[in-house]
């Protein structure tokens, strides 16, 4: 028997920073896009027609101003409608190692 096909949702649940949810098409990421420029300083981008777009000004231009609860939020997102995602890695200057958090600050970041 075949493998069924994997389909990519048309549109998917967003939290805002309000606390409240909206909802994020396919179709309005794809106009967003056209209107968000490429901005490399930004740790994670989101691959939309061949262009690396910040992903939470992209999904802050496709909801129409209102803001994602925060770029985890705005790139889960992003993943579920079938984006691809890439995140900027920090690596210590001195050591040219990656920078590796310990629990206490990963923790004390979440929301």
């Amino acid at each position: 028997m075949a493998p069924e096909p994997m389909t990519t949702p048309a549109e998917t649940r967003v939290r805002l920073e309000d606390g409240s949810s909206a909802v994020l098409t396919l179709a309005d990421v794809a106009v967003a896009a056209l209107h968000t420029p490429e901005d490399e300083k930004y740790d994670v981008l989101a691959v939309v027609g061949g262009k690396n777009v910040p992903a939470l000004v992209l999904a802050r231009n496709a909801l129409k101003g209102r803001n994602p609860a925060n770029t985890n939020v705005a790139e889960m997102a992003l993943r579920d409608l079938g984006f691809s995602i890439l995140v900027r890695r920090r690596f210590d200057n001195a050591t040219g190692e990656p920078v590796r958090l310990t629990r206490e600050q990963i923790n004390n970041s979440s929301v």
